[in-house]
């Protein structure tokens, strides 16, 4: 008799198979397979020593989660790949979009999403915040288990962030006190020029810095 870990082995299998057919029909066989295996384990299981109920309840919760993660990268590498075009058109469907970047973003008297990541072994991580001189003006601890962190404009001095001013953020991650890496926060930063460089679509910011469209991992329309 199948039990349900063989179920959540198969599951897992599903969300790590790479068949050769469109996303969509391989997402709907993932499903309807999913559900062939979950009413063969209700017909199959013991009836003095049934399942409960609420595992069946993850175990779909669990595959739905996972399929939603699948289509949602689908679609951004659907839409990386067409905004990443050699014709002139891709190119200029950049300019204007809000991408990710290890960059400075503009505080627009709204509270910054900061990306970033901490090494193994970190039990300790502080996000600095720099202006446009290059100086800190803001220190706050994240939490090294998370990838993301708020930044509410608030500087050191008591006083609030300049509006329409750019500020970069960095991150240190220490172990028992000791920092083991440093290393860049990602904002969302307006495209305001796309050039071709060497055959490679090549993205420009308002503070001068630049990166690879194929390097691009997030972006999003313009926040009003």
């Amino acid at each position: 008799m199948e039990n349900l870990s063989a179920l959540s082995q198969a599951s897992a299998g599903f969300a790590r198979s790479t068949p050769e057919a469109p996303a969509g029909n391989e997402a709907a066989g993932d499903f309807e397979t999913f559900l062939s295996l979950l009413t063969a384990q209700l017909r199959n299981q013991d009836p003095l020593k049934p399942v409960e109920s609420t595992q069946f309840v993850a175990q779909l919760a669990s595959f739905s989660a996972v399929e939603q993660q699948v289509q949602s990268n689908t679609k951004l590498e659907n839409i990386l790949e067409a905004l990443a075009s050699g014709a002139t058109g891709g190119l200029s469907q950049w300019i204007g979009q809000e991408v990710r970047n290890p960059g400075s973003a503009p505080y627009e008297n709204a509270p910054l999403d900061v990306h970033y990541l901490t090494p193994p072994g970190a039990d300790q991580a502080e996000m600095l915040v720099f202006d446009e001189n290059n100086s800190i003006v803001a220190r706050q601890n994240v939490d090294v288990n998370a990838t993301s962190a708020e930044w509410s404009g608030m500087l050191t001095d008591g006083t609030q962030a300049v509006a329409g001013a750019l500020y970069r953020f960095e991150i240190n991650s220490s172990a028992e006190g000791q920092i083991i890496a440093s290393t860049s926060g990602s904002v969302f930063s307006t495209v305001q020029e796309v050039r071709k460089v060497n055959g490679q679509p090549v993205l420009y910011f308002a503070d001068g810095s630049q990166m690879l469209a194929s390097d691009v991992e997030a972006l999003r329309n313009p926040q009003s």
